[in-house]
């Protein structure tokens, strides 16, 4: 049982170091809030051998989940991981999956049950005027969020990324790091930009579609397809 009486506790939905172990370096001290326990959301979580992991990676210094604990947290392996915060008293969620339809379910999962979403937003990202953002964000370091944009709950804004304004990015949105839009482009609902990609103004890029590394977007994407290339071509419907 994880000891959680008090109110600033948060449980991280989420391992991946790149994403949840990279927020825990400064979440805590930049929020208030203190990290109680990460969580996988799965019954059965094969263990990995970190050394040999690393041996694989020309960076070695990657964590991953060991003997119960990620980042020296506890860590929760249960498709019931709702339940099991909620008895430890947890009442508060940074979801950090990395898929955008889980973590969109995770997102419902928290609001169905009563329990409040928490955001991570670095203290270097730019948020201008007027722009509304909803809990349950991650914004990342050198981000830039432009006047009277919006960001909906679930979105990650990695890296470096500009959001011009009067955007609107959708639930679980996931912009890679370098990612730039231009004024009045909307984001629907799970769609993901890859690393360096940009969008000229006033398009939209429909609900769970894709837009490839560097692709230059000029004309409105629909629902569900890849698009990829300068300007961007779709590829394949998903």
């Amino acid at each position: 049982m994880i000891d959680s009486d008090e109110k600033n506790r948060v449980a991280i939905v989420g391992f991946f170091d790149g994403s949840a172990g990279q927020v825990e370096t400064w979440f805590e001290e930049v929020t208030g809030y203190e990290i109680a326990c990460f969580v996988i959301d799965v019954d059965a979580f094969q263990v990995v051998n970190i050394a040999q992991e690393n041996e694989k990676r020309v960076c070695k210094t990657t964590n991953f989940p060991q003997n119960g604990l990620f980042k020296c947290k506890p860590l929760i392996t249960s498709s019931n991981w709702i339940d099991e915060i909620k008895r430890s008293g947890i009442n508060k969620v940074l979801c950090l999956e990395p898929n955008n339809v889980k973590r969109l379910q995770h997102i419902k999962l928290v609001k169905e049950n009563g329990m409040q979403l928490i955001s991570a937003i670095h203290p270097t990202a730019i948020i201008l005027s007027d722009a509304k953002i909803e809990e349950g964000v991650w914004i990342n370091a050198g981000a830039i969020v432009g006047y009277k944009a919006e960001i909906k709950s679930g979105c990650i804004i990695n890296t470096g990324s500009k959001i011009d304004h009067h955007n609107i990015l959708e639930e679980c949105c996931q912009l890679d790091p370098g990612v730039v839009t231009a004024g009045n482009v909307v984001l629907r609902r799970c769609c993901h930009i890859h690393t360096g990609a940009t969008l000229i103004n006033r398009v939209e890029v429909g609900e769970a579609s894709i837009v490839g590394a560097g692709a230059v977007v000029l004309e409105n994407l629909p629902k569900n397809c890849t698009a990829v290339g300068v300007p961007a071509k779709i590829i394949k419907s998903n």
